[in-house]
């Protein structure tokens, strides 16, 4: 038995995946479907802390405060605007 099959199985007899079940079945969903969201869910919200993390990296590296943004964006709207 690989460890890939121990460790699912182990998932499988655990009581984390009883509960699981259960929801799943509250929302009328296969567990396996909802799983297969809740990954998606979980990847897609790692990317956009992956990227927050290097735009909050590189704002770092900029010297401005989130104050100076604010004010740079106001200022540049209200050029647009005239």
């Amino acid at each position: 038995m690989s460890s890939r099959t121990s460790t699912i199985d182990a998932l499988i007899q655990s009581d984390l995946w009883r509960e699981f079940e259960k929801t799943a079945r509250n929302k009328r969903r296969r567990p396996v479907e909802l799983l297969a969201d809740v990954i998606a869910d979980f990847l897609e919200t790692q990317e956009g802390v992956a990227i927050f993390d290097d735009l909050e990296r590189d704002i770092r590296r900029t010297g401005y405060t989130e104050d100076d943004a604010v004010e740079i964006v106001k200022s540049y709207r209200a050029s647009r605007r005239k």
